[in-house]
């Protein structure tokens, strides 16, 4: 018996098997034509544009940084303040005295100075007038007097007599504020924190074994914060070790209690970028589960110092969702609502958990999903343009968007209908019971939309790098 000889495909097949790969190719170079063309059309614009805007706002962040700087070193030192205070009122006192003695005091500038500098080019000018008066208010206001030229007038009398009075209370103020900067510092030693760098940190409040994973995730989004502060009241020791092993972090351990507001402000939570809420297990037996009412309470607690904040909460309790949907959390994980999907893809779409899982692993080496801002040229545009610069431009796949939506808003929905008393006396009833008018803004996401769907100003990026 003659074994069967192998079938070759037809001449004919295999022509259009040919053609059908010189179709695929010729559609490939189509494609990336006409990707490149919606690249051109935007990178040129969004990379001028983030260069001008990356100026502007370096320049806008440095200058507003600095003048923060200066209004929170203003509040928070009572010598500087007091000496601004001081440094004020002698300046404004020279002005009105040099107006209302200025003959008084030009002449004795005259006999003083005599063929020395001056700013007048022959008699002096009311510059030198000026400048020799506020020389007189500081000899006066620190009580040295040397007596060599005294006000005439009623006026410019009753002016000296206000400088003499309030050289009593302002130095005695100023003598007050350094015994106190001492006495605080003496008492303080190294335990207050240096905030020049806390700004946009990050805020994580409990303890407990998701912290430090969550660290590590953190760390390795190059894109993230650095800065972190953990306050909780485990063993310095423990966490010490803990948070050992993250080079790139900068990592400070506050042990204290983090409901109070007090500890929270020592960790400047109004500067923060994210106030995170862990279950707390410090001080636990391991049979004992935490407290989620400290998880409320904090939550609370930071929202009464800004509303502004930031605050995402992890609970390990169902019945906690409502408390925290009142309190106006941002956002609020709950990690077993997961758990029943997980296990039913296992069954009905085995490979989906296993992609998570495989996203969770590339998270730890700076890829997977993250969220990045849109450029400012890209505003506007639609979604086919934007996947197209982050497909060409970054070998990045745009997987869809997060958009920062506004809560709900009571003084919204009451508008301009009925009576103004009407809505006045609600919203203040609403004050006085300590509930508020709207709930904070929160991330909503859009997964592959159509083409045609536009970008505006809250959306960001989700890609997968």
């Amino acid at each position: 018996m003659q074994p069967e000889e192998l079938t070759q495909p037809p001449e004919e097949e295999t022509t259009s098997f040919d053609k059908l790969e010189e179709s695929i190719q010729a559609n490939k170079v189509l494609y990336d034509r006409l990707h490149q063309s919606l690249i051109d059309e935007v990178v040129a614009t969004v990379e001028d544009e983030d260069e001008v805007q990356h100026y502007k706002d370096q320049q806008k962040t440095v200058a507003w940084d600095y003048l923060k700087k200066l209004k929170h070193f203003y509040q928070a030192n009572d010598l500087f303040r007091y000496a601004v205070w001081s440094l004020g009122l002698m300046l404004i006192s020279t002005a009105i005295l040099t107006i209302v003695e200025y003959d008084l005091f030009r002449g004795d500038v005259i006999s003083d100075i005599g063929d020395t500098f001056q700013f007048g080019e022959g008699d002096p000018n009311w510059v030198d007038t000026f400048f020799h008066t506020f020389w007189w208010s500081v000899v006066t206001f620190t009580t040295v007097g040397y007596g060599d030229v005294s006000p005439v007038t009623h006026l410019g009398k009753l002016l000296t007599i206000i400088i003499m009075l309030l050289n009593f209370g302002i130095v005695t103020l100023l003598g007050g504020a350094v015994a106190s900067v001492l006495v605080a510092a003496r008492l303080k030693g190294d335990d207050k924190l240096d905030e020049n760098k806390f700004h946009g940190h990050i805020i994580i409040a409990g303890w407990n074994p998701a912290v430090q994973s969550t660290l590590r995730l953190i760390e390795a989004n190059r894109d993230a914060n650095p800065v972190v502060i953990l306050i909780n009241e485990t063993e310095a020791e423990i966490v010490k070790r803990a948070v050992s092993g993250f080079e790139r972090l900068d990592v400070t351990h506050l042990s204290e209690n983090f409901t109070q507001e007090a500890v929270l402000k020592d960790a400047f939570i109004e500067e923060c970028g994210t106030f995170m809420i862990m279950p707390d297990y410090s001080g636990l037996l391991p049979n004992e589960q935490p407290d989620e009412d400290k998880t409320v309470l904090t939550s609370l607690t930071a929202k009464s110092i800004s509303d502004s904040i930031q605050v995402v909460a992890y609970i390990l309790d169902e019945e906690y969702i409502s408390h925290l949907k009142r309190a106006n959390v941002n956002e609020i994980v709950f990690p077993d609502e997961h758990i029943p999907h997980m296990l039913a893809k296992h069954v009905t779409d085995p490979g989906v958990p296993q992609l998570f899982d495989e996203l969770i692993t590339q998270e730890e080496q700076d890829k997977g999903i993250q969220v990045v801002t849109i450029p400012k040229g890209l505003t506007g545009l639609t979604h086919n343009k934007i996947s197209a610069y982050y497909k060409f431009k970054h070998q990045w796949l745009l997987v869809g968007y997060a958009i920062r939506k506004a809560g709900f808003s009571l003084e919204d929905q009451m508008g301009e209908s009925g009576s103004p008393l009407i809505r006045n006396m609600i919203t203040e009833q609403l004050d006085s019971a300590g509930i508020a008018l709207s709930s904070d803004e929160h991330v909503i996401v859009e997964i592959n939309p159509s083409d045609d769907y536009v970008i505006d100003d809250k959306h960001k990026a989700l890609v997968l790098r």
